[in-house]
């Protein structure tokens, strides 16, 4: 009896296991405002319409939405107080800023906020 018990468990335990594709998103199912918004927000580009129907396996991407949703993102990014932040912290200048009205201004502030970061890290190493 005592051999068969962990075999009989390994057996019940199998079927207990999850199948990590009962969860997927449905088909459609894609806030494009939210996606464009968070792609903003990361820094990145604004991704096309086949890079987008792509990464999401859906391929009626909402465009306006994205759009509406991305440039969202960048009011909340693209912002000269941030960006010093971002160069002070040693953060990249978001790739998504170089397509604003201000970007020349956003990059110098960006930019001196990296030198003054990059000074007090001499300073204090």
């Amino acid at each position: 009896m005592k051999p068969l018990f962990p075999l009989l468990l390994a057996v019940l335990l199998t079927g207990c296991q999850v199948d990590p594709y009962t969860h997927a998103p449905a088909r459609g199912a894609t806030d494009w405002y939210q996606t464009g918004f968070e792609d903003a927000t990361a820094g990145a580009k604004a991704k096309n319409d086949e890079t987008l129907a792509a990464n999401f396996n859906n391929k009626k991407v909402d465009r306006q939405a994205y759009l509406r949703g991305y440039s969202s993102g960048q009011n909340k990014i693209c912002r000269s107080d941030l960006l010093y932040a971002w160069g002070l912290a040693g953060k990249i200048f978001p790739a998504g800023c170089d397509d604003v009205k201000d970007a020349p201004l956003l990059r110098q502030q960006w930019q001196k906020g990296m030198d003054e970061g990059a000074s007090a890290s001499r300073l204090n190493g």
